[in-house]
């Protein structure tokens, strides 16, 4: 199977699970008795444990062709891991298995990241193309695991998330030609802990974790503040697919408009996408000035993700790419995210959608952190 295409499906087939799993997991959960309180716990403590799992897990792949290995096993455990969901719903066992699929499934996504960087060296593959199919199928999974689940009852959300899980394992075990290998100059992927202390890449880090962690009051409250605004769960859920619309244009247009993109001005871009749509949803909740809000996902989300992928896959030797997408994944999409959830719970009872503020403040340093560029080779250009 080309490379394009396995990919494209991978992202497709796990952000189906990912769309199941990020707005109905909750759900499920207070389908099988849990309380809100304790499904917060769940939550919070899933979100912190992925940060572990991980670094734990891709500390261990350091070369290309431990990638799909590692897929196969990442799959195989992820599905298991699910399936007890459905003998273990006490609360002992709940909280057991939630940091157990905590640790291995979202790492899946720093893998899958992985993989795609190795590609674009190797197969000069179109990231933003491969990757919006995992877009479209978050829409998809939305769309159609919220309805069986209004209409056949909340057990659908893990007997879906099962059955993407098992398609995933099948996908794992099917031929990539050419497969993710290491050039011959190519040397043994960096430990985590080396590719730390690279020059510049804790700058990166923090970047990237003030961009994507600044998403957090609108993933954990937007729908929940929109609706004591007086919107429907309806008009919510097309807000949200709003802007998931956006990232898919942006993603297919970006080979032919971002190509000659510096990560620097991805990631500039992006902050200046973020920094005005914060202001407007902490502004207003007039429908228009929302649509537009979410219009600017593309440039928030999307255009801060392609600049780490840029800066993963271009600026950094093969060696330290793996262990940059274990951090980026750890830091940004997964610690920097919780801590600012936790600090958005706080305070959403008192400010409530002034929060949105807040995430914008967190903006502001990006500008300054990008004063000069990321790289070395940014700097000789």
């Amino acid at each position: 199977m080309a490379p394009v295409f396995w990919l494209s499906l991978f992202f497709a087939i796990f952000y189906f699970g990912y769309g199941i799993f990020l707005p109905f997991w909750a759900l499920w959960l207070s389908h099988v008795g849990a309380d809100a309180g304790f499904i917060g716990v769940l939550l919070g403590l899933s979100m912190a444990v992925r940060c572990v799992g991980n670094l734990a897990i891709m500390s261990r792949i350091r070369t290309a062709g431990q990638l799909l290995p590692a897929v196969r096993w990442l799959s195989l455990l992820s599905l298991l891991g699910f399936v007890c969901f459905y003998g273990g719903q006490s609360s002992q066992a709940l909280l057991l298995l939630m940091v157990v699929v905590s640790l291995i499934y979202p790492t899946l996504m720093p893998v899958a990241e992985a993989i795609a960087s190795r590609l674009i060296v190797q197969v000069h593959l179109d990231y933003g193309k491969a990757r919006l199919w995992g877009s479209l199928a978050f829409i998809a999974a939305n769309i159609v695991v919220g309805s069986l689940s209004g209409s056949l009852g909340p057990q659908w959300v893990l007997h879906t998330m099962v059955l993407s899980l098992a398609l995933l394992l099948v996908l794992s075990y099917l031929p990539m030609n050419p497969a993710p290998a290491d050039n011959h100059l190519s040397r043994q992927g960096d430990a985590i802990m080396t590719v730390w202390r690279r020059p510049g890449m804790r700058r990166f880090l923090v970047i990237v974790g003030l961009l994507q962690g600044s998403h957090a009051f609108y993933y954990g409250f937007s729908a929940l503040y929109w609706q004591q605004q007086g919107y429907s769960t309806t008009a919510i859920g097309y807000l949200w697919g709003l802007g998931v619309l956006a990232e898919i244009v942006v993603l297919a247009m970006n080979k032919r408009w971002f190509d000659r993109c510096s990560a620097r001005d991805l990631l500039l871009a992006g902050a200046g996408c973020a920094l005005l749509r914060w202001g407007l949803m902490g502004t207003t909740t007039e429908l228009g000035w929302l649509m537009l809000s979410q219009l600017l996902h593309a440039g928030s989300f999307c255009l801060s993700h392609l600049g780490a992928m840029r800066y993963i896959s271009r600026d950094l030797d093969g060696a330290a790419v793996f262990g940059a997408q274990a951090l980026y994944a750890a830091f940004a999409m997964g610690l920097m995210v919780a801590l600012l959830l936790v600090l958005s719970g706080q305070l959403y009872p008192v400010l409530g959608g002034q929060t949105f503020w807040l995430m914008a403040v967190a903006v502001v340093p990006v500008f300054w952190l990008l004063r000069t560029p990321l790289s070395q080779t940014q700097q000789e250009a």
